[in-house]
């Protein structure tokens, strides 16, 4: 699956996930890199390997997740394994003392998911409503918050050039709410920005069995950001090919 982020008039990033079966779960491999404009302000590139686990009724569990990020103000490496007792031991680099951060306590990040996890949770959601009810624990190695889900009903999203669906689409209301981790700057200067919803529609095309995130429309620091799915593949076989470009309106008639 691709995704591409705009903002600005132009696409900011493109992330790219693959998931392949292992024998009681799967192997996840994710990117996400900065482009066009947005890359000569804030270049930044990640990538990440999750390995998960089924369980009864098909519930997913994390087993060992793994990112590296490197960008104009950072580079990271985090390191997840979790155990039986469901708490990840975690090797972070920088450590939190280093990166003007209060740390992440033990008991804070009982049964959580890391981010990729609790996406392919929802994906994987039998039933119509669930893949926006609830509320999701998740601590991605050094920040520690929730995202609150409400459903708001289906719409049918028409034709764009920059997105690969068009149809039918669940759309979710999503609330963030940070608990721990989070650098002092960030809580003084940007936390009131993830205050506002995010808006995403899920959809499952052509009857498959997974929920596709296809659109996204959420804030961050430079305004307002939106996500669209740029292809998908499920089982080898291309289930959404980029849709026909929509043409602009033509421009009026000017007379010399």
């Amino acid at each position: 699956m691709s995704f591409g982020v705009f903002t600005l008039g132009g696409k900011a990033f493109d992330i790219d996930m693959q998931l392949a079966r292992e024998a009681d779960g799967l192997k996840v491999v994710s990117g996400v890199r900065s482009t066009g404009p947005a890359n000569l302000l804030l270049r930044f590139r990640m990538e990440s390997e999750l390995r998960l686990a089924f369980g009864p009724g098909g519930n997913v569990s994390p087993l060992r997740y793994a990112s590296y990020s490197d960008g104009s103000f950072s580079r990271r490496t985090i390191v997840m394994i979790w155990g039986p007792d469901g708490l990840p031991q975690t090797s972070v680099e920088p450590a939190a003392a280093a990166d003007d951060r209060d740390p992440v306590l033990p008991e804070q990040t009982r049964n959580t998911f890391d981010p990729t996890t609790a996406l392919l949770a929802r994906a994987l959601a039998q039933e119509a409503a669930a893949p926006c009810t609830g509320s999701d624990q998740i601590f991605d190695g050094r920040r520690r918050y929730n995202l609150h889900y409400q459903p708001a009903g289906m719409e049918v999203l028409p034709a764009y050039q920059r997105s690969a669906y068009a149809g039918l689409a669940l759309k979710c209301l999503l609330r963030f709410e940070p608990i721990a981790g989070y650098s002092r700057k960030y809580m003084e200067n940007t936390r009131k920005l993830e205050d506002e919803t995010t808006e995403m529609w899920l959809a499952r095309p052509s009857g498959q069995p997974i929920w596709l995130p296809v659109r996204l429309r959420s804030a961050w620091m430079l305004g307002e950001l939106g996500g669209h799915i740029q292809s998908a593949s499920i089982n080898g076989r291309e289930v959404l090919k980029p849709v026909d470009p929509v043409a602009p309106p033509a421009p009026p008639n000017i007379a010399p």
